[in-house]
């Protein structure tokens, strides 16, 4: 089956198991016994990684375990598809449409506990009680107890040292001969190239495996080492295209939460400077739309300049009810850090004042939220187990809060 047959095909696949989800379709076309379903999750961020790994991964696992369905699920709601700038020009590119595929609010309200889970580019989520693999290039979170929930059959391939969940894709899919696709070729191609920084030898994104696999894929899709650098270009051009959308979408365009015991802290990344951001009209309505009911918010901005390759970092410490204290803590978490040095110094000139933020420069451009966001959390459990009982400094969620999302 060809690759863009298997994803139109992925939602008709998806009702014959979800019958409440989908009960015309269920009633129409009942499930074929004994074929288990298996969901492949990206993170919630769905950047052009977490996108692509799981559409190549659940196809190569569909045609290679013809006995059982695959699904590939963008872990976002679909409302927010256009605001992953990146992956909707690549999967333009492709000649995938919105149409086929297959959101978070596709899925029913509870998992049927005989759903398999696979869970590319995170490891952390609300369904490690189905989840039975894990592909990811972070280190794992041992701090987060949904990590003790996952079945003692997971298979946890984790490998911190590539710069893209894509690159452990590619790696099984170029493992045998079968199957074969040009557009899971172009995508992972492509993916590695933006992870990477084009393989910047400042931003050091990359590792053996990643040159490795790039350079297979070339050779199947017949393209030149020297075109990384107009598709590279064209990528970045795509994820910074941020003119159609609002400054609380720019917020929400690449996001993650931080979860502690109390808290939740949401961590948004962008595709420019957080000091050009908040300079911009209605920044501060927007920041107080996104992160309303929360302490803390932080967001980390990224440039990168068109005509050189060379990458800007900044970091931001916002917290919307006025505690100094915690935001001084969390910045000198993140100063003091050796495990890695981020090299945060004020900006020069500094921003004007705004909310009453923390604002840094990150000259260490190496390092990814992938780094920063243990270090905040660990700031933050540090500072909530000394502040177990003053209840004037730690704010308590009977639910989670919204983050500017439905």
């Amino acid at each position: 089956m060809c690759f863009l047959r298997f994803l139109a095909q992925a939602r008709g696949t998806l009702a014959r198991h979800l019958a409440e989800a989908f009960p015309i379709a269920w009633a129409a076309a009942p499930p074929d016994s004994g074929r288990t379903l298996h969901l492949v999750m990206g993170n919630e961020s769905c950047d052009l990684d977490s996108a692509v790994s799981a559409v190549t991964l659940a196809f190569v696992y569909a045609q290679r375990h013809l006995e059982h369905d695959y699904v590939p699920i963008l872990n976002i709601p679909r409302r927010d598809y256009p605001l992953k700038t990146e992956v909707g020009h690549m999967f333009g590119q492709c000649g995938i449409l919105e149409s086929v595929l297959l959101f978070r609010d596709d899925l029913p309200g509870e998992m049927a506990p005989d759903v398999s889970v696979i869970l590319v580019d995170h490891h952390v989520s609300p369904l490690a009680r189905n989840v039975t693999e894990i592909l990811d290039h972070r280190p794992l979170d041992e701090s987060s107890p949904s990590l003790q929930l996952l079945p003692s059959s997971c298979e946890r391939r984790i490998d911190a040292s590539v710069g893209s969940c894509a690159t452990l894709v590619a790696e099984r899919y170029l493992a045998e001969e079968q199957p074969r696709s040009l557009g899971v070729a172009r995508l992972l191609h492509a993916t590695i190239v933006l992870d990477t920084i084009n393989f910047s030898s400042a931003a050091k994104r990359f590792g053996p495996k990643d040159q490795a696999m790039v350079e297979q894929l070339e050779k199947e899709l017949n393209c030149q080492t020297a075109q990384r650098t107009v598709l590279f270009d064209e990528l970045v051009a795509a994820r910074a295209d941020i003119s159609t959308l609002t400054l609380t979408e720019v917020l929400r365009k690449d996001m993650k939460t931080l979860h502690t015991d109390r808290q939740v802290v949401p961590m948004a990344g962008m595709p420019i400077l957080v000091r050009d951001f908040v300079a911009k009209s209605g920044a501060e309505k927007a920041v107080r739309e996104f992160a309303a009911g929360s302490n803390l918010l932080v967001i980390l901005g990224m440039w990168v300049a068109p005509a050189d390759g060379q990458v800007q970092r900044d970091v931001a410490l916002i917290s919307l009810n006025g505690q100094t204290q915690l935001v001084e803590r969390v910045r000198l978490a993140l100063v003091e850090s050796s495990d890695p040095k981020l090299e945060l110094q004020p900006h020069e000139p500094d921003p004007p004042c705004f909310m009453g933020g923390c604002f840094l420069r990150q000259h260490n451009v190496q390092a990814t939220r992938k780094h920063i966001l243990p270090i905040v959390k660990r700031a933050l459990q540090e500072w909530e187990a000394e502040h177990s009982c003053d209840c004037d400094d730690v704010y308590f969620f009977k639910e989670k809060p919204q983050l500017g999302l439905s």
